[in-house]
């Protein structure tokens, strides 16, 4: 019975929620600072607003005023709010670290700094997820690697001096670093262009310097222009 007394004295519905006011200008006060945000208490001294008196006060005595009435009983720091002084003593002087990881033995002074150290240490965020199996990636180009040598398996990527062939670009680049490096190379002599195998360079001479007159090599299918290129050829690459 004295539950629907009280019940019964907080006439007045907020429209927006399932809240009940004993007073029609408490629940105007509820309306405007909680579902309009309504922010009608402005700082004379900044364009600061606030929707309650309460917050707008201190406001004024922490940034304007720098009124510090909260003393620190360990050091002379001085806080305006009571929850600073609080945390201040409490990681500072105290050492209390109450949120504990639960990956190793380590403790945090605040939560912030614990998701920090979880982040850092015992995982990476992989926010890039594959549609197609459990497989997480930190960055987007490891993940699209992933897809096209797991999952779409097309052979794209072939190596122009050999017959190997690859599903991604990046395993194409490291095969020719790692295997064609240090092997010889068959010179252009109308371009910087040069092949691991003289059909390669044959097939280019065609298709690009076809119109030019050449003398062929003996021994394979370089061609050459002039009689001296030959014989340095022939020197370099028959003896």
């Amino acid at each position: 019975m004295e539950i629907e007394g009280v019940l019964n004295k907080k006439k007045y519905e907020c429209s927006y929620c399932s809240s009940f006011f004993t007073q029609s200008g408490s629940l105007k006060i509820h309306i405007d600072s909680v579902h309009k945000k309504i922010k009608k208490y402005q700082c004379s001294n900044c364009s600061r607003s606030f929707t309650r008196s309460g917050s707008l006060k201190t406001h004024i005595q922490c940034v304007h005023e720098k009124v510090k009435k909260y003393q620190c009983c360990y050091c002379s720091s001085s806080f305006a709010l009571s929850g600073n002084l609080k945390s201040h003593i409490d990681i500072v002087h105290e050492k209390i670290k109450k949120y504990q990881c639960s990956g190793c033995s380590r403790s945090f002074a605040s939560s912030g700094n614990m998701r920090k150290h979880v982040s850092r240490v015992h995982r990476e965020i992989k926010k890039y997820q594959c549609s197609d199996c459990s497989r997480s990636f930190t960055i987007s180009e490891d993940l699209k690697t992933h897809i096209e040598s797991v999952h779409d398996r097309k052979i794209k990527y072939h190596c122009s001096d050999c017959f190997r062939s690859f599903t991604t670009s990046r395993r194409l680049k490291r095969h020719i670093q790692c295997f064609n490096h240090n092997r010889i190379k068959y010179q252009c002599n109308y371009c910087p262009s040069s092949f691991i195998q003289p059909g390669s360079l044959k097939t280019h001479l065609e298709i690009f310097h076809g119109n030019i007159k050449k003398i062929q090599c003996g021994s394979c299918f370089c061609t050459f222009t002039c009689l001296e290129s030959l014989q340095m050829h022939h020197a370099a690459h028959h003896r």
